[in-house]
């Protein structure tokens, strides 16, 4: 079992490095600024990941067998993935204007948890990881261990990755390029959310 735990941390942590909405919402709160935010972020999206291990320990598998409430939920997401965007595309060189404001640590936990909460990509992603260890029949303490398994490998892999972006060679590269960043952050986060309503048409 011991292997099977080291394979699924590593199998975790290569999955990480794809970019994805949740990095894109650390490197909004954690580039260049107080990096409180962004770590409240990270416990805002284990938050998140805890719920959709539980349905996948339970082998509830709602979303994968339910194609209107894994609408739904795209579709929540795809909104709040549209909100977070549309207020850092609208950051100024000047810190005027809405959303350009540091964030505190409620919004970095708020848009942390509701960023993966809402996201149905990561429940798939986690029942799929799981038919690879978990059989029928394996205990509920083992399920149980898979499980927070992947929620140490989140907090570990994004507390290494926020901690990255508050070294001193990215902070210099904030000062020259933050508000492009921030900018560009915003429109992948609305390309993402555009992405997951055509999807939802699509399906």
């Amino acid at each position: 079992m011991l292997y099977n735990l080291v394979a699924l941390f590593g199998l975790c942590m290569v999955g990480r490095m794809s970019p994805g909405p949740d990095m894109m919402l650390l490197v909004r709160h954690g580039a260049g600024g107080p990096t409180r935010a962004a770590y409240a972020c990270v416990l805002g999206i284990c938050l998140g990941l805890t719920f959709h291990v539980t349905w996948a320990v339970l082998g509830t598998g709602l979303l994968q067998g339910s194609p209107r409430a894994f609408q739904a939920v795209q579709l929540a997401g795809a909104g709040y993935l549209a909100w977070v965007g549309w207020k850092a595309l609208r950051a100024r060189a000047d810190g005027g204007g809405e959303g350009t404001a540091p964030p505190t640590l409620r919004e970095g936990f708020r848009d942390g948890l509701f960023c993966n909460l809402l996201n149905p990509k990561v429940t798939l992603f986690i029942l799929s990881v799981f038919t690879q260890f978990v059989a029928p029949g394996t205990p509920t303490g083992e399920r149980v261990a898979y499980g927070a398994v992947i929620v140490l490998e989140a907090l570990v892999g994004w507390t290494i990755f926020v901690r990255f972006l508050d070294t001193a060679p990215m902070r210099r590269f904030y000062e020259r390029h933050g508000l492009h960043l921030v900018r560009l952050t915003g429109a992948l986060l609305l390309l993402l959310a555009g992405w997951s309503v055509v999807s939802f048409l699509r399906g």
